[in-house]
């Protein structure tokens, strides 16, 4: 804590790096509701217009935080996919993992701001332009598949490689329901009548590792 009425001197990254991490904390306690900007101010202790001075507005606030869960999710997964050996259901397990920490929700909630902030921008070139979370969190995906595809070429037998598109769906497939899992997974296997929450959770994902071997195994076309 700081004396009161002493000012802190931070440099930008410092401020940037303070309200982005009390944005963060607060979102995690309260959900979207956590995104107020006066609220943010407070907690961090800081003016609500230095706020504006490094991020222009709420909607510029949104993408930085959106770009910044962008990152992390990105880390998260290429460490998951990049260490030296692992079968297919401790990649599962990485992946699912991945998501959890309430970065699945943060994501949920910030593309959800984002998508409102976005109806309401005028058309054109605006002083946010190249500064749109949709681009990085767009490029993840592919940059797990390029690490994936090069994984699956080198174990392939010779004449069956599989296809880059076949690569991209698995991603698109496994990420997709690792995303949901951390979302809304326990509440599906409650109402599906799964007793107990731990064992059918792990059960689950055995159940998927064991479908991702046989596609591996013979459900892709080889490259002709």
């Amino acid at each position: 804590m700081t004396e009161p009425g002493r000012r802190v001197r931070r440099t930008p990254e410092e401020a940037r790096r303070l309200i982005l991490d009390t944005a963060e904390a607060l979102i995690a306690r309260t959900g979207p509701e956590g995104l107020r900007l006066q609220d943010i101010a407070a907690a961090a202790g800081i003016s609500h217009p230095l706020i504006l001075h490094h991020f222009g507005s709420r909607a510029g606030l949104v993408r930085a935080l959106t770009q910044r869960a962008a990152e992390e999710l990105k880390d998260r997964l290429l460490a998951a996919m990049t260490q030296p050996e692992y079968s297919t259901g401790e990649g599962i397990d990485r992946v699912f993992e991945a998501f959890r920490g309430g970065l699945a929700q943060r994501l949920a909630w910030l593309a959800m701001e984002h998508r409102d902030a976005q109806r309401g921008k005028p058309p054109g070139p605006g002083p946010q332009a190249g500064v749109d979370g949709d681009a990085e969190t767009a490029s993840i995906l592919r940059q797990i598949a390029d690490v994936l595809h090069a994984r699956r070429l080198a174990a392939a037998p010779p004449g069956q490689a599989p296809l880059r598109e076949d690569t991209v769906w698995l991603v698109h497939l496994v990420a997709a329901v690792a995303f949901g899992d951390a979302i809304y997974g326990e509440q599906l296997r409650r109402s599906a009548g799964i007793a107990d929450e731990e064992e059918g959770a792990r059960r689950f994902r055995q159940w998927l590792a064991a479908l991702l071997r046989d596609h591996g195994d013979g459900g892709q076309p080889p490259v002709g």
